[in-house]
């Protein structure tokens, strides 16, 4: 399916998928009703929601997707629009809108990612052309179920449509991320060959994308590799690694869990994935035991 926002914009593709996704929701999309301007959600609990055809394609990032792919990132938009909007109902606004700019965390994904809500969600990508760091959600999953525990990705333009200062909001995201990566270099310098992990909110993809932390990672060298094949693991210096572990590893993960299919190369200022091609699984399978 491709969205294309034109000024002869056709909405007819749009509405087809935002009709699939409110009529298979069993939840508070389903109160959803389409109009000629958007859709609009009664509230419950809350002023509710306007959602302009313009915004919902926004939703959809524009592009040509499968229709399963634009359903997700319709139905993860609708719902953190209905959460964000609870959030925000009701007296004294301005301290409702900080405690939401409280829980705003910063985001890395690798720029194939099946979680990636699309080209402009990044508010800046790390050299090398692997990385692109966004925002995300304490409170949410990557869906926009609400779920303390987890911390779900922010789409652009989310915040902006429900009134979120989004350079306030940026700039509390690269402050939490500036703490926890000083944080994660410490833990590094006091163990170099431990198991790159999460800490707090920022899991290693997100850390890795702090120059401080790169500094740190290198160690006076100019690069080193890692394998990354979970958001939330990684192992550096792959001379002592299987060749193959970096790819079975994250074909065995889920893909929304996912870190990088390929080892990463990383340097000061960059971070890139190594070249596809070669068997590395079919040559460890071939190596001799020894023992």
């Amino acid at each position: 399916m491709v969205i294309a926002m034109t000024d002869t914009f056709d909405p007819t593709p749009l509405r087809r998928e935002v009709l699939a996704v409110i009529l298979l929701d069993r939840g508070p999309l389903a109160d959803f009703d389409i109009g000629p301007d958007g859709i609009a959600h009664p509230g419950a609990g809350f002023e509710g929601v306007q959602i302009t055809w313009s915004e919902l394609a926004s939703a959809a990032a524009n592009t040509g997707l499968p229709s399963h792919t634009v359903r997700r990132r319709l139905a993860r938009w609708l719902r953190l629009r209905i959460v964000l909007d609870t959030w925000l109902s009701g007296p004294d606004r301005p301290a409702r809108q900080n405690r939401v700019i409280s829980v705003i965390r910063p985001r890395a994904l690798p720029r194939d990612h099946a979680l990636h809500p699309g080209s402009g969600w990044a508010l800046h990508s790390v050299l090398g052309g692997a990385v692109d760091v966004g925002l995300a959600m304490r409170g949410v999953d990557d869906d926009g179920h609400l779920d303390p525990d987890s911390v779900g990705l922010l789409p652009f333009g989310v915040l902006t449509a429900a009134g979120i200062d989004l350079d306030i909001a940026t700039g509390r995201a690269h402050r939490y991320l500036d703490d926890m990566a000083q944080l994660a270099a410490d833990r590094l310098r006091r163990d170099p060959s431990a198991v790159l992990r999460s800490l707090g909110d920022a899991d290693v993809i997100t850390l890795l994308a702090n120059a401080h932390f790169r500094h740190v990672l290198l160690d006076g060298q100019g690069m080193r590799t890692a394998a990354v094949p979970s958001r939330d693991r990684g192992w550096l210096d792959l001379g002592r690694v299987d060749p193959a572990f970096a790819i079975s590893a994250a074909q065995l993960t889920d893909p929304d869990t996912r870190g990088f299919d390929r080892p990463i190369l990383i340097t000061a200022d960059e971070i890139a994935m190594v070249r596809a091609g070669g068997r590395p699984i079919g040559q460890s399978l071939a190596d001799p035991c020894t023992g």
